[in-house]
């Protein structure tokens, strides 16, 4: 996983706490979106799915990999990455 890719992580996991729980998914899924238009690896979009469940979901929806296994282990959510 590249710095870059650690960096963006991060950065969501701080501001997901200044967003309403209701908006998160949406707001993971744009952030995937702007993040996959610029040039990242699909391994590294994986990575970054791994950051949370939001996220997870959000690359998975996005790679359109529904036969893919969880990117993001649910029962990790608090872990720190």
């Amino acid at each position: 996983m590249s710095a870059d890719v650690n960096i963006l992580g991060e950065t969501w996991l701080t501001c997901k706490e200044y967003i309403a729980p209701k908006d998160r998914q949406a707001a993971a899924d744009h952030m995937i979106s702007v993040v996959a238009d610029h040039t990242i690896t699909e391994r590294d979009l994986k990575a970054l799915g791994g950051f949370d469940a939001y996220l997870g979901r959000a690359v998975k929806e996005y790679l359109g990999d529904d036969d893919q296994e969880s990117i993001y282990d649910e029962d990790n959510e608090d872990d720190d990455y």
